[in-house]
């Protein structure tokens, strides 16, 4: 073990993540955690990277996001390049980042994790020179994140994920995919999607990449080609259980670089926030960064 959490750092906290859960639990949580632990609330949006970036300077040996993927991927943004090692209370919706980790999502065995947890590295991708940590990607992946973050308030999780697929699902339409993985040659197709993953999971637990490793240097591709929707309705429960491999419209494949563009231009989802549009330039940073893991 490199380092024990147990002597504590600095926990950065979202109020609004989960639905306003990480609000309200967090007086539970800071019981759980015990002292040697300083909370600061983030603000704005991306106000979670300056947060987190000051507490790296501080020389915190820990800097826990206690909120979403969103908050997460933002503290790991902060922090990065840095000594200090990322600790996750998953708060969100998702909580994707910490189900890849093995790590709890129920609040107590959560604290207990972090307090006892051992230090691992772990890959960071970066896109358009962004780093994010957990997937990016483009597509009707991208509309549904979009969806789920400004129209589905009352539930979390899947149930949050399925709803938001099924309001957005009629006014989406398949788009020109142009892609070149590494040093190959570049290959055009229609599609509904492409998602870049770092770990197994995302979505809400949907195992789109089976056997994704977050620390082999190496990103993982999914691409769903353009079929009818009735078709790509039928297919999602498959990639929720991880069983679309080999699915005729399924592509997947590893990469360490990844250049790609869309006709219309697609928005962009990293890290369960959606902000920029392609065309995109996509790269691993191996084992960039310490997290405490399960």
């Amino acid at each position: 073990m490199e380092h024990s959490a147990g002597t504590g750092g600095v926990v950065i906290y979202n109020p609004t993540a989960g639905r306003g859960r990480a609000g309200s639990l967090r007086d539970e949580a800071e019981r759980h955690l015990g002292g040697g632990w300083e909370w600061r609330p983030t603000r704005s949006a991306g106000h979670a990277v300056e947060l987190a970036r000051a507490a790296a300077g501080e020389k915190a040996p820990v800097v826990a996001a206690f909120g979403g993927d969103g908050t997460v991927g933002d503290v790991a943004r902060g922090i990065l390049g840095s000594e200090s090692a990322l600790g996750i209370l998953p708060m969100g919706t998702g909580n994707d980042v910490a189900r890849n980790l093995g790590l709890p999502l129920e609040l107590g065995e959560a604290c207990a994790a972090l307090s006892a947890g051992k230090v691992r590295r772990i890959d960071m991708g970066v896109i358009n020179g962004k780093p994010f940590l957990n997937n990016a990607g483009a597509g009707f992946e991208a509309r549904v994140m979009e969806t789920m973050n400004t129209s589905i308030r009352f539930t979390r999780g899947k149930p949050a994920f399925v709803l938001a697929i099924l309001k957005m699902f009629p006014s989406f339409h398949a788009f020109r995919l142009a892609i070149r993985r590494d040093d190959g040659p570049e290959e055009a197709y229609p599609a509904m999607m492409l998602s870049v993953l770092n770990g197994t999971m995302y979505g809400a637990g949907m195992k789109a990449a089976p056997g994704a490793l977050m620390d082999d240097g190496l990103l993982n591709v999914l691409v769903i080609k353009a079929m009818p929707k009735p078709k790509l309705l039928a297919l999602f429960p498959k990639v929720i259980a991880g069983q679309h491999v080999g699915h005729p419209a399924v592509q997947m494949f590893t990469a360490k670089r990844l250049t790609f563009t869309c006709d219309p231009p697609q928005p962009l989802n990293i890290d369960g926030d959606v902000s920029g549009t392609t065309p995109v330039e996509i790269s691993v940073q191996p084992g960039a960064l310490r997290v405490i893991a399960a």
